[in-house]
């Protein structure tokens, strides 16, 4: 009887490892992607968060600092850094990021309209080191976008989608950008020439070239998440507003009335 508990208790043990709960997000200790640059596109994107995570004295000086974005690599719009204090560990740090990037994601409102993908934060720099493949990471900028227009009948219609685009809107002089349809179809591609750091203006055309317009831009930072807006008309002079950055329902909400 003792030999059979003991046996028992010797595949118990041994079952563990297989059993245990998969672990997060590697280490930089462990990872092998690579070391982070103040220069690479995830930081060009979001200068704020790469000023503190570069150059703020405060921020740049904790022992961990990690950044999450929403992936794959088409849905990383918005980003939660976080840093250590006190004895935090490098885990914990990347467990708190994780946690804020999704409450950010989840207060913006579904991204169904919008995306085909479904989109999951998940941490990408810990202490400096990528803990995802380079390749997985986006190399342009992506947001959600909604395009509000008037038909031929002069109906209110929504085109929603996700933009793609340069992600120095604002200091480079012109930026291309393009808009797929949810499925990933490409449906609009424009220009965006800056008068300002954070104004110019926009054109477009769209479904070949049967529709189009031109106007201006304004990029807008919070309230509820950094975004740009784009407000125009077609040849035919029907008012057209574009939204990127915010998903589809509170784009809707915010900008939808014409």
């Amino acid at each position: 009887m003792f030999r059979s508990l003991a046996l028992i208790l010797l595949a118990t043990v041994a079952l563990v490892p297989v059993l245990a709960p998969a672990a997060g997000a590697q280490s930089a200790a462990q990872s092998s992607q690579g070391k982070a640059e103040r220069r690479d596109p995830l930081f060009l994107r979001f200068p704020a968060m790469a000023d503190r995570y570069w150059v703020n004295p405060e921020t740049n000086a904790a022992s961990h600092k990690v950044l999450a974005v929403p992936m794959p690599k088409q849905c990383a719009f918005l980003y939660a850094d976080t840093y250590s204090r006190g004895q935090m560990s490098e885990r914990e740090v990347q467990e708190i990021a994780v946690s804020n990037c999704n409450r950010k994601l989840a207060e913006l409102g579904p991204l169904g309209e919008n995306y085909a993908a479904d989109c999951r934060c998940q941490v990408v720099i810990s202490d400096e080191h990528y803990v995802v493949p380079r390749n997985q990471l986006p190399t342009e900028s992506y947001g959600p976008v909604s395009i509000f227009y008037r038909d031929p009948s002069g109906n209110v219609a929504r085109l929603n989608g996700l933009a793609r685009y340069g992600a120095l809107i604002g200091r480079d002089r012109s930026v291309t950008f393009n808009v797929d349809n949810p499925r990933g179809e490409p449906v609009c591609e424009g220009t965006f020439t800056n008068d300002g750091p954070s104004t110019g203006r926009y054109s477009m055309t769209c479904f070949n070239g049967k529709f189009g317009s031109s106007g201006t831009y304004q990029s807008k930072t919070g309230a509820p998440n950094d975004h740009i807006l784009a407000r125009g008309q077609t040849g035919q002079g029907q008012p057209v507003t574009m939204v990127i950055g915010l998903p589809a329902q509170l784009a809707s909400g915010t900008y939808g009335a014409l």
